[in-house]
């Protein structure tokens, strides 16, 4: 005859049927979201209407991109910079001009963006930071001109996150989860590992099944860095 169901294995159940559903609803909406990076800080689309479209971060200046054609009007606090692109079949080539003139190129090299002076000298993209505060060096501008090219244009934005290691992490807690609290767990560990096949007394000892709690916990706290990790929140400025 077949056991009922207790009260409160009904609520546990329930319980993670709810966190589930939220977990596959926080996911979508998360890890769908394009962003891209300017001057240290993390954007994403805020709003859209006709041709311009206003990116916004945590912190950090709103970006507004005017689309004309393929051109490209990038505005940040009240400042124009100026794109003009030129595609061919193997590549695309922008010119970005600043408001105080310079021009500046920016070759697509494989969807990598390298940008070069008016004297065609490599710029990176490497900036030098002294207590958190970011230090121009001489001649350098304040927003480098393969971040301009990523703002003005979504095929340069990339998906928020690693659903991957969410995934991961999610996975690794149940296990962890498992390990530390049921005893059947355990012992079908025990036996997957055939640890039994060399002793005389083929059963979990007392100390196997205070290593499994143990592991099970660890294995939690590594879940939850991983699914921290996962999420980039370092990058959400």
């Amino acid at each position: 005859m077949a056991k009922k169901l207790t009260l409160s294995t009904i609520l546990i159940i329930i319980g993670l049927m709810l966190a589930a559903v939220a977990i596959i609803i926080f996911a979508k909406s998360y890890f769908s979201v394009h962003v891209f990076h300017v001057n240290n800080h993390t954007y994403r689309q805020s709003a859209e209407q006709s041709n311009i479209i206003t990116y916004r971060a945590n912190s950090g200046p709103s970006i507004a991109v005017h689309a004309v054609g393929q051109d490209r009007k990038v505005i940040i606090n009240n400042e124009e910079f100026t794109i003009h692109r030129t595609s061919d079949s193997i590549s695309s080539k922008y010119q970005v001009v600043y408001p105080n003139g310079k021009k500046y190129e920016v070759d697509d090299q494989d969807r990598f963006l390298l940008s070069r002076d008016e004297n065609g000298e490599f710029i990176p993209d490497i900036s030098m930071y002294v207590n958190n505060q970011r230090v121009l060096q001489d001649g350098e501008e304040l927003y480098f001109p393969g971040e301009l090219v990523t703002a003005a244009y979504p095929e340069y934005h990339s998906k928020r996150g690693s659903l991957f290691l969410f995934i991961v992490s999610i996975l690794l807690l149940i296990y962890g989860w498992c390990g530390y609290r049921f005893e059947k767990f355990q012992r079908f560990l025990f036996f997957m590992s055939l640890r039994w096949v060399w002793v005389n007394d083929p059963e979990p000892s007392d100390f196997y099944y205070f290593m499994s709690k143990v592991g099970g916990v660890l294995t939690m706290i590594g879940a939850f860095i991983l699914a921290i990790y996962s999420l980039q929140l370092e990058l959400l400025q």
